[in-house]
């Protein structure tokens, strides 16, 4: 059977049908330019007329019309059966992206010799093995990961693992995944990048205690989403920066505030796509806000994209690093959700070649290079196209999942807790009355075989309200409905003796 390519999301054209110009000519000219750009490349499938008019609400008929303007320029190529191609004819070389300035390799070589080394424990993150118990968060559906496929592609690298260079290889990560990612990211995320500002890591963790250690002075202010992700808190407070707490509101973190009380930060650490824990999307303004602010003030931007892949409701939304055109932003990502967290793999995207060497540098002194044989597993895995086709299927089992939990919620714990549907991701919140405790709830849920973790957890100044994070990934229907009537009772009981006491101090 022939591979099927993937069809390219198009996430960076953007149709306003309040414009004087047409649609037809705001299509043709986003495609075109795209094209030149290098954001479309040779070889991409296209979407469908009608997939592509449904999606920016627009008439199917100036849609057919643009493809077949565009055909007949030689910009596309139609194949019976198969779809709609960037023609593989085309011959351009797309302008690279800015270089970052003089004062970015500046700042990236003054830290480098400040390393402590990675190897030490991460404050507050050394865990034994953890139980995979209803509601715990990211946790993936193993029984759902195509093995079979898995071992197919595995035996083949075994197959050729003489061509495999089997010493010490280059610590920036194995080429082909490398090059796998950078089409994979275009396609997905809307990042244009090349596989020189890629670097293969052990995981987002690694990524966070690099970028704080290579960009972060002693003193030097880093905002922080509160509630936000506690492994960036320990990676800045590790290198001695200042943690500065901005409060998040329905966009993600709130900008106003950050950029009133710290406007001298030099990095902003943020989960623009599905923020952790709350699980809002930050809108494209205020996106544009933060990349002006950061281009304009000499900020960083640690981008996590740790769950976006996983997006169940509207349009899929493009990487900050993706529209930074000021080089700003590094982009980090993992395979762990995606894939299996027993992998270990992860990578950054950095804005320029030379700041990924400089990154890669760095990494050389602490850690060396990544398993190769893994690498070479996980390229292969991406180009025959199973990874996409994985994506695909557990972004609609882990909907699946979601719908289902949100349901038993709104069935047995209706009026004791209140669930918020995410876009996107693993894990959801719902929110508890004023009135119960929600580390009480996940007390005792924990002795009944029931993982939860309250919001006020992931808080760091900013008091939250009474709420609870459900994992609904990787969990049978089963398993999440018993869990949910334990939920029940338990949080009745602790609902009665509240009011009790209420009742008792109030006389």
């Amino acid at each position: 059977m022939g591979k099927i390519k993937p069809q390219i999301l198009l996430t960076y054209i953007s149709i306003d049908k309040k414009l004087k110009k047409t649609i037809y000519k705001q299509l043709y000219e986003q495609l075109k330019e795209g094209m030149l750009k290098g954001m479309l490349k040779p070889g991409d499938r296209m979407p469908s007329s009608r997939e592509m008019a449904k999606e920016f609400n627009v008439s199917r008929n100036s849609v057919i019309q643009v493809f077949e303007q565009l055909e007949m320029e030689g910009f596309l190529d139609t194949k019976t059966g198969a779809g709609t191609f960037i023609s593989e004819g085309l011959n351009y070389s797309p302008s690279p992206k800015k270089a970052g300035t003089g004062k970015t390799i500046e700042v990236v070589e003054r830290a480098l010799p400040r390393g402590n080394g990675m190897h030490d424990a991460f404050e507050g993150e050394v865990n034994e093995l953890e139980p995979m118990l209803p509601f715990q968060q990211s946790v993936v559906s193993v029984a759902e990961f195509p093995f079979n496929l898995w071992a197919r592609v595995t035996l083949g690298v075994f197959r050729k693992i003489k061509q495999l260079h089997l010493g010490y290889d280059d610590v920036q990560g194995y080429l082909p995944l490398r090059k796998a990612l950078a089409d994979h990211l275009r396609i997905s995320r809307s990042i244009n990048c090349e596989a020189d500002q890629i670097l293969i890591l052990s995981g987002s963790r690694q990524a966070l205690h690099l970028a704080a250690e290579l960009l972060l002075n002693k003193g030097d202010q880093c905002w922080m989403e509160d509630p936000g992700y506690p492994g960036a808190k320990s990676a800045i407070k590790r290198f001695g920066a200042e943690i500065c707490p901005v409060p998040v509101n329905a966009n993600g973190i709130d900008l106003d505030y950050a950029m009133e009380h710290y406007p001298k930060a030099k990095m902003a650490y943020v989960t623009p796509s599905h923020q952790f824990p709350l699980g809002s999307t930050m809108l494209l303004s205020e996106r544009m806000r933060l990349l002006n602010w950061a281009g304009d003030n000499n900020m960083w931007i640690i981008e996590d994209d740790y769950d976006s892949e996983f997006r169940y409701n509207g349009r899929p939304v493009p990487a900050l690093q993706g529209m930074d055109i000021r080089g700003n932003v590094i982009y980090s990502g993992t395979f762990s959700k995606v894939l299996l967290p027993a992998l270990r793999i992860g990578y950054m995207v950095f804005p320029t070649k030379v700041m990924a060497r400089k990154f890669t540098i760095a990494k050389a002194t602490i850690a060396g290079q990544s398993p190769i044989i893994d690498q070479a597993i996980v390229a292969d895995f991406i180009t025959d196209g199973h990874f996409s086709r994985h994506i695909r299927r557990m972004r609609i089992l882990y909907k699946e999942s979601q719908d289902y939990l949100v349901s038993l919620i709104n069935t047995h714990l209706k009026g004791l807790l209140t669930p918020v549907p995410v876009d996107a991701g693993m894990h959801l919140v719902a929110w508890l009355p004023g009135h119960v405790d929600a580390a009480v709830i996940v007390k005792e849920a924990l002795k009944e075989g029931i993982y939860l973790n309250t919001v006020s957890q992931f808080a760091i100044k900013f008091k939250s309200r009474q709420g609870l994070v459900l994992g609904f990934t990787g969990f049978k229907q089963s398993q999440m409905e018993a869990a949910i009537i334990k939920l029940k009772k338990i949080i009745i009981e602790e609902s009665r003796m509240k009011k009790e006491i209420q009742s008792i101090t109030s006389l």
